[in-house]
């Protein structure tokens, strides 16, 4: 094997012409021998001044497959110098290793050779978990050079790199097909883009149905992982927006308010640069949902001594109801309806919690002098809404603890509260003890679809007429509260 000859491209190709006119009229043996004499080091001269700038240093390890041409191998690791090398063989093509250590002076430390099964992705895929994963510790600044093997061979080794993220490098060059062999001096390395600009808008697909199925965790994992491998705005917005919903649901105020205005200040800097986003479509929409909820930014739903202003302050009662019934809805849509339930149950309680504390009643610590009834006569008009129950037992006197829901419609029925014109208390009790079966709650039940719908009904009807009594169109507010569908 010849030293790598110092010479400049032209002179190169000017003797890479010259000499592959003598090769194509030589017979066979001497026609080799001739090749990796005289061309082939002209060939590797040439190949490393073609190497971009963005190959220099790029790559400290790299996985090769061998096949029955070692050439392209040679080529690649003589261009990238790297570190470390991985060798994946088949049983046909292990003679061809030690002419690839011959041509590039790679130190016995410096290399790894697997065999691997011919032909199965499978076998492929294992082998490059046990040395790239399991001993090397899945390193940055890795390659695979999937040139060499068969076609099903490169196919699996491509679609192996793929899966751990590993860049995809090749050797292209013209064929010379009467030599058998690469036509000389045009052999060049390509990097192959990333699968994912291909295959992610199935990825992307999939990240829009778990979104519109309001699983924003799973949404935004697939979302974060294209965003990392494939260079599209739409990829980070569909990110956020992901989290900012889930922080929602889970009534994570502080938080999703956050990480809304950091949404909206990168699409605000995007405006300068890029004009058609998915972003732009929604923004809207997802502006005046932040406005909604803005006023909880700085509440701590853990604080009881906050609680009392939680029902005394409009601006921040309405928010908190309307996004615990819309988040009801959607456990409902996914078939949760012992969850949907409860805060279906929530958004009765704080209702009734709101209306007592028009009257300045406060269900925590309660205060029957607020109002204008005496005591005895409230005492007398609740047993007498109640009485009818059956398995409700006669107040024996006004409820002196904190004030359970039931409780609290009794009490609003007594002192004739707007709320309560035209309402069947009646139908609260019994949909309180279908709630009170859920084995989230008292009992060991599992809640259907149809003892949703009936709790819902009733729900829906007070909160309807607590809207009316607020001044506010409850259809129209409850649209906006209702999370975007992506498209």
């Amino acid at each position: 094997m010849k030293e790598e000859l110092k010479l400049s491209n032209d002179k190169i190709e000017s003797l890479l012409n010259e000499k592959a006119k003598i090769w194509e009229t030589m017979q066979a043996k001497r026609a080799e021998e001739y090749y990796y004499d005289e061309i082939f080091p002209l060939v590797v001269n040439k190949f490393h001044l073609s190497i971009n700038n963005e190959f220099y240093g790029k790559y400290e390890n790299l996985i090769l497959s061998l096949g029955m041409s070692f050439e392209p191998l040679v080529l690649t690791i003589k261009a990238l110098k790297p570190k470390m090398v991985l060798f994946l063989y088949t049983e046909d093509s292990l003679k061809n290793l030690d002419e690839v250590i011959k041509w590039t002076n790679l130190l016995p430390s410096q290399y790894v050779a697997e065999e691997i099964v011919k032909d199965d992705p499978v076998d492929i895929y294992r082998v490059l978990k046990k040395v790239y994963v399991d001993r090397w510790g899945s390193p940055g600044k890795t390659a695979i050079d999937f040139t060499g093997g068969t076609k099903s061979m490169s196919a699996g080794i491509a679609m192996a790199g793929a899966y751990f993220k590993i860049d995809l490098i090749y050797v292209a060059s013209e064929y010379n097909s009467k030599m058998r062999k690469p036509k000389p001096g045009t052999e060049e390395l390509k990097f192959v883009e990333d699968p994912y600009h291909v295959f992610g808008d199935l990825e992307k697909d999939k990240a829009i149905a778990l979104f519109n199925k309001n699983e924003f965790v799973s949404a935004y994992n697939i979302f974060s992982d294209l965003e990392e491998r494939v260079a599209d705005r739409d990829y980070i917005f569909y990110k956020l927006l992901s989290n900012i919903y889930r922080l929602w649901d889970c009534l994570y105020f502080n938080e999703c308010i956050k990480e809304f205005e950091k949404l909206f200040s990168i699409i605000k800097a995007w405006r300068y640069v890029e004009k058609d986003l998915a972003a732009y479509k929604y923004y809207e929409t997802l502006y005046n949902q932040y406005r909604l909820i803005k006023p909880l930014e700085s509440i701590n739903l853990n604080d009881k001594n906050e609680e009392w202003e939680y029902i005394t302050n409009k601006e921040l009662y309405i928010p908190l109801m309307f996004s615990i019934y819309t988040n009801a809805l959607r456990r409902s849509e996914e078939g949760k309806n012992d969850v949907a339930i409860l805060l279906l149950y929530r958004v009765l309680e704080l209702i009734a919690q709101v209306r007592l504390a028009k009257y300045r009643f406060n269900v925590s610590s309660p205060d029957y002098s607020v109002f204008n009834i005496d005591k005895h006569e409230l005492l007398s008009r609740m047993n007498e809404n109640i009485k009818h129950f059956k398995n409700f037992k006669t107040y024996a006197e006004l409820p002196n603890n904190s004030i359970a829901l039931f409780d609290a419609y009794v009490i609003l029925k007594a002192i004739e509260d707007e709320l309560i014109e035209g309402i069947n208390i009646g139908m609260i009790y019994s949909n309180v003890k279908l709630r009170n079966k859920s084995i989230f709650a008292h009992g060991f039940g599992i809640l259907s679809n149809n003892d949703f719908d009936k709790f819902h009904e009733i729900v829906r009807k007070i909160f309807i007429r607590f809207c009316d009594l607020e001044r506010i169109n409850f259809e129209s507010v409850c649209s906006n509260y209702k999370f975007i569908l992506l498209s």
